[in-house]
């Protein structure tokens, strides 16, 4: 792992760890909430990708907090920040978002033409 690249600098990686590890919770207390049948604030949270549009409250915020946690096992090594399609680098502004995104701008905008990556 080389430090010269910004997607394994130390800085970076834990800024992203920390960004991921607060998602996921916001993530699985909104799901935790909704399963015990109470209300949960969807408009709080910046959900990504909306592939499905008949997609449930459970079924969106399981598929996100899956995002979260399939970041936070790429976190560190070669393929985070890759766009999982193509495998150009993503932004590391983009990351520092959304560090839970998987594809590129024009990857996503060909795989999901009405949906924003995050």
């Amino acid at each position: 792992m080389s430090d010269s690249s910004p997607y394994t600098d130390k800085a970076n990686v834990a800024r992203w760890r920390t960004r991921l590890m607060h998602k996921g919770m916001e993530v699985n207390g909104q799901l935790t909430a909704l399963l015990a049948r109470q209300n949960a604030t969807m408009a709080t949270l910046k959900l990504p990708n909306e592939m499905e549009p008949g997609e449930t409250k459970e079924e969106k915020l399981r598929r996100y907090l899956n995002q979260i946690i399939a970041a936070q096992r790429r976190l560190g090594s070669e393929g985070f920040g890759k766009c999982a399609t193509c495998g150009v680098q993503l932004p590391v502004l983009a990351l520092d978002d959304a560090p839970w995104l998987e594809e590129c701008g024009a990857c996503f905008a060909q795989s999901h033409s009405n949906a924003l990556p995050f």
